[in-house]
């Protein structure tokens, strides 16, 4: 479903100096595979997304989406199929609000892609999603967690293929975050989740992508397997030592990070 070959992105500084982000990137994705996207911040993670989302283009190598490749030329060509099959939930929800009620917000994909039935498809997810009563309210008067189940909303109301998900837990507390990995076990949806929090990766995915902070792909596989390599994680930068006290002994430990 997905393919990515040789994957490379740089960006310009503040003095115009080009820094690589990503580093010669390639994996599969297969239809219904739930993989979680590790590394600390500035690895790459977040461009990525948004290179696979068709918001930035790689310098070099391809990405291919159901054996399409994606690039500036053919993602027009295609551009309704592709934003209707494969959604991307950002890490700020303020950053794709921008309807003037609840109701608006989650009706604007369903009619842009012409489905029918809209005002039942709207209450139904809402209900779901227990936005009910706030769907004549503006979203900006919303919190960041009820935000963000106003986006997951809107994305998922029209009925997507993949969805890409960048720390989708950052503004929700832990009731609600069990609720939302509750909804992704449920769906039969392949997911690409990005997290700062470990101790939540295993219940968004079992196959992790590891990023290093050299900006390379330095583990694909099972992300339980991944976490009990030592020397993989110390790799990736996602563990720590530091001393605990306990009574009169002191010792120090290995532990990973609940942020990345």
């Amino acid at each position: 479903m997905i393919k990515v070959e040789h994957l490379a992105f740089d960006y310009k500084d503040f003095k115009g100096r080009e820094k690589p982000l990503l580093e010669d990137i390639s994996f599969t994705i297969e239809e219904g595979e739930r993989v979680v996207l590790l590394g600390v911040n500035g690895s790459g993670k977040s461009t990525l997304l948004k290179i696979l989302d068709g918001l930035l283009f790689a310098k070099e190598g391809a990405y291919s989406y159901k054996e399409q490749l994606i690039s500036k030329k053919s993602l027009k060509k295609i551009t309704k199929t592709f934003r209707k099959e494969l959604v991307f939930l950002m890490q700020d929800p303020n950053t794709l609000l921008f309807n003037a009620t609840v109701y608006d917000e989650i009706a604007f994909g369903l009619i842009e892609f012409g489905f029918e039935n809209v005002k039942e498809r709207v209450e139904a997810i809402a209900q779901c999603f227990g936005l009910s009563e706030y769907l004549e309210t503006p979203p900006f008067y919303l919190s960041g967690g009820e935000k963000q189940r106003v986006v997951l909303a809107a994305l998922l109301v029209i009925e997507p293929e993949v969805i890409l998900m960048d720390e989708p837990s950052a503004n929700l507390d832990p009731l609600t975050t069990g609720w939302l990995i509750d909804l992704l076990n449920e769906m039969h949806i392949t997911t690409i989740v990005s997290t700062h929090n470990l101790s939540l990766a295993t219940e968004f995915g079992n196959r992790a992508l590891i990023l290093s902070d050299t900006h390379r792909l330095i583990y694909d596989g099972d992300i339980t397997t991944a976490f009990e390599d030592i020397e993989l994680m110390k790799q990736a930068k996602l563990i720590h030592k530091h001393k605990h006290k306990h009574a009169n002994e002191t010792h120090s430990h290995y532990h990973l990070h609940d942020w990345c």
